[in-house]
């Protein structure tokens, strides 16, 4: 666990989303892990719109995610973490516009599961998630020298839930997750939206699920401790 001492007081960091369906699990996760953290959200949920019109990533997308890493860094903040697993793969082309760091929400995780299992499910809602977590997790399984692999769930009728009706979205990811889980080592759940689904999850296939928040502010909390104790 990182040292709480080498950082400052009070740290600022800045959360990338697409949604605001990812506002909770974030907030509950850094309240588990980094409650000191101070956290300031970026939000453009047009960004739903452009994966669904663009089939996923696309410059126009990557464009927002740099306007708002940028914003974010004038601000102060001292890491950012884009909450996005579709917007992940655009970590890579902040990284030069940057001088601070930048997490990725489904990195940690990928790398926790990889290590722990060699049959994988990816559940999502859309297809687009999985153009970006897919490649990560076997990008991942070979730099580990991992032999994994991977099927895909997608559930993609029941995003309409999450406006309507909560705790039925949560529901249904949690059967949809306990029902992967018996046929694997290891079910990611690939958007933060779908974390409050764990709870769902039949008691004896729990262990085999994996929600992005927890390990990526964990990830967070190392990194900006790293900076500080070689500072």
């Amino acid at each position: 666990m990182p040292n709480q001492i080498d950082l400052p007081k009070m740290p600022r960091v800045a959360l990338i989303s697409s949604t605001r369906a990812v506002l909770l699990p974030m907030e509950a996760a850094f309240k588990a892990e980094f409650p000191r953290a101070q956290i300031l959200h970026l939000l453009d949920e047009t960004l739903i719109d452009d994966f669904r019109q663009d089939g996923g990533l696309s410059p126009r997308s990557r464009r927002k995610a740099l306007q708002m890493a940028m914003t974010a860094q004038e601000a102060g903040v001292e890491g950012i973490l884009v909450t996005c697993s579709t917007l992940s793969p655009a970590a890579e082309d902040l990284r030069p516009f940057l001088s601070i760091p930048v997490v990725k929400i489904d990195e940690p995780v990928v790398e926790w599961a990889v290590q722990s299992a060699e049959s994988i499910v990816l559940l999502a809602t859309a297809e687009s998630v999985l153009k970006s977590v897919e490649p990560l997790v076997l990008d991942k399984a070979r730099q580990l020298r991992r032999r994994i692999s991977i099927d895909r769930f997608i559930i993609g009728d029941i995003w309409p839930l999450l406006l309507q009706d909560p705790p039925a979205f949560y529901r249904a990811v949690g059967e949809a997750a306990t029902q992967a889980a018996k046929e694997c080592q290891a079910v990611i759940l690939t958007q933060v939206s779908m974390t409050p689904g764990c709870e769902y999850v039949a008691a004896g296939v729990r262990d085999k699920v994996y929600a992005p928040p927890v390990y990526a502010v964990r990830a967070l909390q190392q990194v900006l401790c790293s900076r500080h104790s070689i500072k």
